[in-house]
């Protein structure tokens, strides 16, 4: 009875809140004109309903990225059962085009009312629902659980913060969580976590990050090349997937390497594209000279900058860079994913903020694959150490590369278990009983 109360409370409050949500739309809508479009797909209706399909479901761009390896790997597996991918945001959105083209189908998940979702579940008659990291809806899950569709939380972590607050409305998400068919789990903290909250531990599996699964697909080497080719050799470093506030801190130290390196190249690359009109304002008011990549220019030697003003071509960039700056990680805000530049043996440096990626970050400092910075000055000197010694370079982007190595797997056991879930079999994918990779982390650590 208290978890049919606190299921109905949470519809009621969605259902209040609906107004709301459409206003934040609309209002999104007058710096990214694409959050007022498709409304009808957010109400669950959309043009096509891919019956009998895997559905996996990415929030974002980061989600959306990490499912590719997934996504990739199902289709050479399976090429007669359909995948629908379904994204929350306009970004996410772009991703799953630039990525997959027309071999997936796309749309927007509708908001989590218990009507549209269960409509939407019955049009579908999806085999498998797989929901990468953490996106939970109640009213998804529970709709899923009535029509008897399995439901895989892959690539799954919780933070201590989330677990606190999951733990204050627990009359609602315990049931949730105890609906799921399984959680793959990144780390062992993340696992333990989900456990306290109630999962059952025959539900739970340490099975890695299948983002250390990724790969450099030819066309994106190929076109590493051709870039570089263009733009010659001089020094090139990168930050990916910066946020506001941390522009200008990352231009001041571009500035002070300029000093010593006047041919250095800096490839910036915000992590929200529409930003790029706005820092290049900066660019303008700090008298950089700089092309944009939106509108195909490629950088002369005149140019220090590259904005970066598109989506999903960041592992292009990272092939073309001899050290990567992390963003999100000098303003507060959590940090982002290592592991790409890390895969092409790229020099990996962040700032103090990682909670976000924490069990990998503390993972690569043991390593000593990773480099620490929490000043300009210190980024300056970092950067300046590593663009002029080779085997510096050298010896920071093979121990990033070697520790990326070593976390691989983690694919070949979630597939495993996706499979078995799509036999209807009760007992886990056999790939989970094998011994899996060292756990890379201190369970004393927070979030991967």
């Amino acid at each position: 009875m208290k978890t049919r109360l606190a299921l109905t409370a949470y519809s009621l409050i969605w259902s209040l809140l609906l107004p709301v949500v459409l206003l934040r739309l609309w209002l999104k809508g007058r710096r990214q004109p694409d959050y007022r479009l498709r409304w009808p797909e957010r109400m669950g209706h959309w043009p096509l309903y891919p019956q009998g399909c895997l559905w996996i479901h990415a929030v974002s761009v980061g989600e959306t990225i990490a499912a590719k390896p997934l996504v990739e790997q199902w289709q050479q597996r399976h090429p007669d059962i359909p995948i629908l991918l379904t994204t929350m945001t306009p970004t996410g959105s772009a991703t799953v085009r630039k990525l997959f083209g027309t071999t997936v189908h796309h749309a927007y998940l509708p908001w989590d009312m218990p009507g549209l979702q269960r409509k939407l579940v019955k049009r579908l008659q999806p085999r498998l629902l797989v929901i990468m990291e953490t996106e939970l809806w109640p009213n998804l899950i529970h709709a899923c659980r009535r029509a008897e569709v399995p439901v895989l939380l892959a690539n799954a972590r919780l933070s201590e913060q989330s677990q606190r607050g999951y733990q204050r409305v627990r009359a609602l998400t315990r049931p949730m969580l105890r609906s799921l068919s399984g959680i793959a789990a990144q780390h062992t903290p993340d696992a333990d976590r989900f456990a306290a909250l109630g999962v059952d531990e025959r539900k739970l599996q340490v099975t890695g990050s299948i983002k250390f699964d990724i790969t450099l697909d030819t066309r994106t080497r190929d076109l590493s090349k051709q870039l570089s080719k263009a733009i010659g050799k001089r020094p090139i470093w990168i930050a990916a997937s910066t946020h506001e506030g941390e522009d200008e801190v990352l231009l001041k130290a571009h500035g002070k390497l300029k000093i010593k390196l006047p041919d250095a190249l800096l490839i910036l690359v915000p992590r929200h594209p529409e930003r790029a009109d706005r820092i290049a304002g900066l660019l303008y008011k700090q008298h950089f000279q700089f092309a944009r990549r939106s509108l195909d220019q490629v950088p002369n030697a005149d140019q220090s900058v590259f904005l970066i003003d598109s989506l999903g071509e960041l592992m292009t960039f990272f092939g073309l860079a001899q050290a990567a700056f992390i963003g999100n990680s000098l303003n507060g805000g959590g940090g982002h994913n290592p592991i790409e530049p890390a895969s092409v043996g790229v020099p990996v440096l962040i700032g103090p903020s990682y909670t976000n990626f924490q069990t990998i970050i503390e993972a690569m400092r043991a390593e000593q694959a990773v480099v620490m910075v929490h000043s300009v000055d210190e980024l300056r000197d970092r950067l300046l150490g590593l663009l002029q010694s080779k085997d510096l370079r050298d010896t920071y982007g093979q121990r990033a590369y070697l520790f990326y190595q070593q976390q691989q797997g983690a694919l070949k056991r979630l597939m495993g278990w996706i499979e078995n879930l799509l036999n209807r079999n009760p007992e886990l994918a056999d790939p989970l009983r094998q011994p899996t990779q060292p756990e890379p982390v201190d369970e004393k650590n927070g979030n991967s």
